[in-house]
Order: C-alpha cells, then sequence, then structure tokens
C-alpha cells in the first residue's frame, strides 16, 4: 500500500484488533482504521434487555476494542442504566440460551455489576481478557462459558453450509445485497459524499482517552465525512475501566514489540502479563505453552529468534 496507493485508508476487520492497528500506526505510514460490530451490536443487545425501540437508544462509547464501555446510555434522553439494571434483578433475562446470540449473557451482566458500566462483546469473549471467568472448571460451568465448546460442532456445520452458498452464489446465482449494520460501506459512503455519521472505530490514542496510554489503539467515537475520519475526545474513562483496560494494553504494546522484533522472549513477556493466563499459569507452565504454540504454529511463525 505504502508503494500503491499511499493515500488509501486501510480499513481493518481482522484479530487481534489492536495489536495489528498499533502496528500499522508505528510501522507504517499507511492511514488506517480499526472497524469492529461490537458497539452496534451490544447496543441492539442493551435495546431488547431495556425493551426499547434501537432507534430510541443513545449511547456514547469508548475503551479498547472488545473491551469498551457504555459511558452514557439513554432511552429518549432518560438515563437508562436505573431500568437496566432493575431488569437484570431477574437472573433469567440474560442467563438463558437465548439471551445472545452466542448465548448466555452472564459474564457481561456480572462486570456490569462489578465496575458499573456495560461492556461490549460477547459474554464468551470478553470472558478471555479478564481473569475472573475461567480459571477453574466449576467457573466454566457456573457461568455458562461451555456454550461456545459445546456448540462447535454446530458451528462448523453452519461454516460447511455457508461456503456451500458462497460457491453457488459465485457461479450461477444472484448475490443478495442487503445493509447490514456494519460501519465500512457507511464510512465510503461518507467519505465520497461528505454525507456525515458517528461510527466506532479503533484508532490510535494521540490524547483521547486521556488515562489510557499513549499510542495505544483505543476504540472511541469518530465523525466521519469528506474529509475521512475523524476521532472526538473522550477525556478520562472512569477509573476502574480504564484499569481493566491498561491489563490488556500491556499485552498489546508487548504483542506488537513481539511480532515486528520476531522475538521469543516477547511473546512469553506478553503472556505472563495477560490477565486471563496469569490467572491459570505459573511462569514455568507459560513458557512451556509457548514453547508448545510455536512447535504447532511453526509454518506460519518463521524467523523469530
Amino acid at each position: 500500500m505504502e508503494d500503491l496507493c499511499p493515500d488509501a485508508l486501510l480499513v481493518n476487520y481482522t484479530n487481534p484488533m489492536s495489536m495489528i492497528c498499533w502496528a500499522v500506526n508505528d510501522h507504517t505510514r499507511i492511514r488506517n482504521v480499526g472497524l469492529c460490530h461490537s458497539v452496534q451490536g451490544t447496543a441492539s443487545e442493551l435495546a431488547r434487555y431495556l425493551g426499547a425501540p434501537l432507534e430510541e437508544i443513545q449511547y456514547w462509547v469508548a475503551g479498547i476494542n472488545h473491551m469498551a464501555w457504555f459511558l452514557e446510555l439513554k432511552w429518549r434522553g432518560e438515563e437508562a442504566y436505573p431500568l437496566l439494571r432493575q431488569n437484570f434483578e431477574d437472573p433469567t433475562v440474560y442467563s438463558g440460551p437465548d439471551a445472545h446470540w452466542a448465548g448466555p449473557d452472564i459474564v457481561r451482566v456480572e462486570i456490569f455489576k462489578a465496575f458499573g458500566y456495560f461492556p461490549t462483546e460477547s459474554s464468551q469473549h470478553i470472558s478471555e481478557y479478564v481473569p475472573y471467568f475461567r480459571k477453574r472448571p466449576e467457573l466454566m460451568e457456573r457461568f455458562k462459558l461451555r456454550y461456545r465448546i459445546d456448540a462447535l460442532g454446530e458451528m462448523l456445520e453452519r461454516r460447511s453450509r455457508s461456503e456451500e452458498e458462497m460457491r453457488r452464489q459465485i457461479s450461477n446465482e444472484v448475490i443478495p445485497v442487503e445493509r447490514s449494520s456494519e460501519y465500512c460501506s457507511e464510512i465510503i459512503h461518507s467519505m465520497e459524499t461528505g454525507t456525515p455519521r458517528r461510527v466506532n472505530a479503533n484508532i490510535r490514542n494521540e490524547g483521547l482517552i486521556t488515562n489510557l496510554p499513549e499510542g495505544s489503539c483505543v476504540e472511541v467515537p469518530c465523525l466521519v465525512d469528506n474529509g475521512g475520519v475523524h476521532p472526538c475526545f473522550v477525556g478520562d474513562l472512569p477509573p476502574q475501566c480504564a484499569g481493566l483496560n491498561r491489563t490488556n494494553i500491556n499485552v498489546h504494546e508487548l504483542g506488537v514489540l513481539a511480532a515486528v522484533e520476531k522475538e521469543r522472549e516477547l511473546v512469553f513477556q506478553a503472556l505472563l502479563l495477560d490477565p486471563l493466563t496469569s490467572s491459570m499459569l505459573t511462569i514455568e507452565e507459560t513458557r512451556k505453552m509457548v514453547k508448545e504454540m510455536f512447535e504447532a504454529e511453526a509454518l506460519y511463525l518463521s524467523g523469530f529468534k
């Protein structure tokens, strides 16, 4: 891209989102933005928990990818958190298999109750970034986190059907075109037409969230027009939310260095800082795991020292 389209905007949907965007920011000249659907997806889920039409919900969300926070949540201009807390007094609202597309939503509600703000991403996913829910088998059962594992066969079958559908469309079918909740097409439209929009995107932290490290990758509200993507100033996150974000930003920073410098020891040290890994493994067990992973992924990890 630096040679062929240096003025283009790289739109990244690939995980690990924060590490990839951080690496592109620090080690290339390419303008980039990282997109996820967890903010708008969570907004839809919160509207359902509130019993409100999505179009009547207003929100302001910031943090890091897969762990951003609904700093403001309103319904028809009124604070909605009191009603949400009231609705969550009934565990059946969020603990059933159909509470969320990925299954029970217990973990996010537990984080909400403990930290005071509702986080983005599914319970199954965000539980991988914190040390509280996956460190013992009985906790996995208690917080219903085996859903993803138990549903693996169904997921593989669904993937197979999707691949077959794509093959048919490529060969002889008309591909249906319909709008989704993804931001990419909206950003392109706004940049081409000047139509203003607000999205949430992953951007270099240049004074945007003032109590997260400068230069890290943060997920913040952004305005988009024909001038491009303009991140909004957020200021300080609530200190408890910033603290949880920083535990993961530590991993992002070392992960980027490890990938760029191709240094195994930095990979090991990044995992020593990882909240979930460090809640389960000793230093020596972590080193053994890193060795096993490098052996398993050797085809893709050439050149590491």
